[in-house]
């Protein structure tokens, strides 16, 4: 029989795969609309269904297997015919509904027509028989056939995939145009954040706080005090200057002074970098009235005042936390070409660039494209740096954008052969 095939050419085999692809095209693309419907009448009647399916095209197989007996392998009699036919049938209709997934999430359109779908369903499981042949060129060539066209559907796949910058761009809500960058010199990013936020190279994070407190806690003998009432300053270090004033040296943490008034002991404490002599100036002016804890603490304001104590904050903003950032983000609080509500300082130096300033830090408005922007920047910013910085925004890239955004939230794994699919499309061609 392999001879005799031999003699006549390749064109038995061609019409045995052929066959083969016409069957299953004919089959699966009649039959998934009853499986479809049968689903609603329940489990045994899908059951059914789909067992007759089978029978059918395990049916149609293996007449065309019979057409050519000796141009595949197990055709050589009825029982492996049929075991062709169910290798073909059930690798083919496998491919065939993994293939409809990819292509439908690449977008490329099969499922919309069946003048597209229906060849390409034939050509599949023409493919599949190939495979089977005994010629080994031709068995190679549908191999080699099939491996292309699921590449160049992998690769479509990749293509429709949302990057890394779409799902992180999804997950936190943040329009693409809205993502803006800036370059300053002695800066870098903090990464994350949602916006371009840049802080100085020199920033210390672990920083004290330049914030002074003021407690007033119940007596006792001087130096002594429980170790761990986080009020104080961590320490051991303490000098007694006279009865009912001592000093506390938590360097580098915190400083602190403890007065004596009445039956009530007054502590302050400050950073490190605070001068001692004004910290003890201060802290002999320290009284209670209504219950509230008052001192005269130059150069600061009382923030917030309460019985469990008062914080004083520097009368010089561009001493506290945060006071050299400088970032850039969407317009947010005011109408196109509008001063945001509550702006000390509000002044047009182009019709693309306005200046703003605040209580607790200052901005440029930019205007580009018909949208505006924002570069802000901490009190303690000179204008010019931000100025310059608001010349040099512009729209960002890729990279940036995903240095900028937050990971997605984590979400349950998915373990599908869809999510396995994508992945390896991603690997490939990303």
């Amino acid at each position: 029989m392999v001879h005799m095939g031999e003699r006549h050419g390749v064109g038995p085999a061609l019409a045995q795969v052929s066959l083969a692809g016409v069957a299953g095209a004919l089959v699966v693309s009649c039959g998934i609309g009853p499986v479809v419907v049968s689903l609603f009448g329940g489990p045994v009647v899908a059951v059914v269904v789909g067992g007759v399916l089978v029978v059918v095209l395990v049916a149609a197989l293996t007449a065309a297997a019979s057409v050519a007996p000796g141009e595949s392998w197990l055709t050589g009699n009825v029982g492996g015919r049929v075991c062709w036919a169910l290798l073909v049938g059930g690798a083919g209709t496998g491919a065939w509904l993994l293939a409809w997934s990819v292509s439908d999430e690449a977008r490329l359109g099969l499922s919309e027509s069946p003048w597209l779908w229906w060849p390409a369903t034939a050509l599949l499981f023409a493919l599949v028989a190939g495979v089977l042949l005994r010629r080994w060129y031709l068995a190679l060539t549908s191999f080699a056939v099939l491996v292309a066209v699921a590449l160049l559907m992998l690769r479509a796949l990749a293509g429709a995939l949302p990057s890394d910058v779409e799902q992180r761009l999804a997950a936190s809500q943040v329009p693409r145009t809205s993502m803006m960058v800036t370059a300053v010199p002695g800066y870098h990013l903090v990464p994350a954040q949602g916006v371009w936020h840049l802080v100085p190279d020199d920033l210390d994070p672990n920083a004290p706080s330049p914030d002074v407190s003021l407690h007033a806690l119940p007596d006792g003998p001087d130096c002594r005090f429980e170790p761990h009432d986080s009020r104080y300053p961590f320490t051991d270090r303490c000098e007694v200057e006279r009865p009912g004033l001592f000093f506390l040296d938590g360097t580098p943490v915190r400083i602190g002074y403890a007065h004596r008034v009445g039956t009530t002991r007054l502590l302050l404490t400050a950073p490190p970098s605070f001068d001692r002599a004004v910290l003890r100036e201060a802290v002999l002016t320290a009284r209670v009235t209504d219950g509230v804890a008052t001192a005269v603490v130059p150069g600061y304001s009382a923030g917030s005042a309460s019985p469990q104590g008062t914080h004083f904050t520097p009368d010089d903003r561009s001493l506290l936390p945060g006071a050299r950032y400088v970032s850039v983000g969407p317009r947010l609080g005011a109408g196109f070409g509008e001063c945001t509500f509550g702006a000390q300082v509000c002044e047009t130096e182009s019709p693309a660039l306005r200046y703003e300033r605040f209580t607790d830090g200052q901005m440029y408005v930019r205007t580009e494209g018909g949208r505006e922007f924002e570069i802000r920047g901490g009190p303690g910013v000179d204008r010019e740096v931000l100025r310059t910085a608001a010349l040099a925004a512009r729209s960002a890239t890729d990279e940036e954008a995903l240095a900028m955004l937050p990971p997605p939230p984590p979400s349950p794994p998915d373990r599908s052969l869809m999510a396995s699919v994508r992945t390896l499309s991603r690997t490939l061609f990303n």
